[in-house]
């Protein structure tokens, strides 16, 4: 019996090295900039911001780009223009190439998250698209604490330079193999049987409240918010701590690992779908995690705020991916546009955290100013989710 779906194995693999190769050239970027050039914290959120925001643009652009001229050459373009904006960065070793050099590289990985998000999905009957997700996410992000755990060991141990040979090497062979997963793609749809309709019950429609899609955009860019920015100021933490820089990402990485774990518990388990209560619980666990972990001098409460903030940071990410494609018959589009909001919260963060630094002076102001804003965010969260069942409950009773 043929298959209801094309074999997605090469897409998982693109998507692993994929998140290895960017959590290892973007976090110790940052330590770069700050051992070498003389960044400070202020210097490195202001970075952070930038790259934010210039990601929002740039991701909204590649999904609808990849939509209309297809997800491989989507791919083949991202590959091949962040193999050589890190290479920009290998040939310009002064600050103004390193940042023109990220700049370039944010630009270009657009091209790839949504067309990787999308290819999971497409061609996914709605019973197994939970599944595909699940599997997603969980492959990201455990490469993604991969790159963060062993990166600092990579970075002493094989130089300085490894932070650009080995993240060139591994999108040159992505590059590649996106040809070999073309044909095979394409082989596959020119024999593939029609992709069955699922058309949702009355029952089931009212089972996923459509205000769930605008939680999830809201949710999803305050956790990168907060969690950008506390990997903007990690390596100045990391030096009043007196830790280098292989310390650093040993330590700094728990909370990437309770995220893929979360992501492991949420791919089992449903119980979080259009569940109001988890969302918020998440939210709560956010501010008090991203607070705790940013003011803190305890090595327990270290421990604590990263657990509550990789379970806040992964239930969150997981409902904004899972309500922008469930039931979604243009997945790059809408990834693009997943992508998108991960964008504007990576730029603010860093951006309010640079104008309280700014402002203040105090060491606390980020945590103070990115805390408010989260709080801000919850705020809006339950706003949205009561308007959504007053309007529920208006319609139920017009029936």
């Amino acid at each position: 019996m043929k298959p209801t779906s094309p074999g997605k194995t090469g897409y998982y693999v693109l998507e692993g090295l994929n998140s290895f190769a960017t959590s290892y050239y973007f976090n110790y970027l940052m330590f770069l900039l700050q051992r070498e050039h003389g960044f400070t914290n202020s210097n490195n959120l202001a970075v952070g911001a930038v790259h934010g925001f210039l990601y929002v643009g740039a991701s909204w652009y590649a999904g609808r780009f990849g939509q209309r001229h297809g997800y491989f050459t989507s791919l083949r373009i991202g590959f091949a223009g962040m193999a050589a904006s890190v290479a920009l960065g290998w040939i310009l070793p002064g600050a103004a190439g390193q940042i023109a050099a990220l700049l370039c590289w944010t630009v270009t990985m657009c091209f790839t998250w949504p067309m990787l998000e999308a290819l999971v999905a497409e061609h996914e009957p709605h019973d197994r698209l939970p599944r595909r997700l699940g599997l997603y996410n969980v492959t990201w992000a455990a490469a993604a604490a991969a790159g963060y755990f062993l990166g600092g060991s990579i970075f002493e141990r094989l130089g300085r330079t490894s932070l650009y040979w080995l993240p060139v090497g591994i999108h040159v062979a992505q590059f590649f193999a996106t040809w070999l997963l073309e044909r095979r793609h394409d082989a596959w749809l020119a024999t593939a049987p029609p992709v069955e309709t699922w058309k949702p019950t009355e029952a089931e429609l009212a089972g996923k409240p459509k205000y769930f899609q605008t939680l999830a955009w809201i949710g999803n860019p305050f956790a990168y918010m907060a969690a950008n920015t506390l990997v903007a100021v990690v390596p100045g933490i990391a030096a009043s701590a007196g830790l280098n820089i292989e310390q650093a990402g040993q330590l700094m990485a728990l909370w990437y690992v309770v995220r893929t774990v979360t992501f492991a518990v949420l791919w089992h388990w449903k119980g979080w779908h259009y569940r109001f209560g988890w969302f918020a619980g998440a939210f709560l666990l956010l501010v008090a995690g991203f607070v705790s972990v940013m003011t803190t001098s305890q090595v327990w409460v270290l421990v604590a705020g990263q657990v509550a903030f990789g379970w806040a940071t992964g239930l969150l990410y997981y409902s904004s991916l899972f309500y922008a494609l469930d039931g979604s018959d243009t997945q790059g589009e809408h990834g693009g546009i997943h992508e998108a909001f991960i964008g504007l919260g990576i730029g603010t963060g860093p951006a309010i955290s640079t104008l309280a630094l700014w402002l203040t002076g105090a060491a606390a102001a980020p945590a103070v100013a990115v805390g408010g804003t989260l709080l801000v965010g919850l705020g809006a969260s339950v706003a949205v989710w009561r308007r959504g069942r007053t309007a529920a409950v208006a319609a139920l009773s017009r029936n």
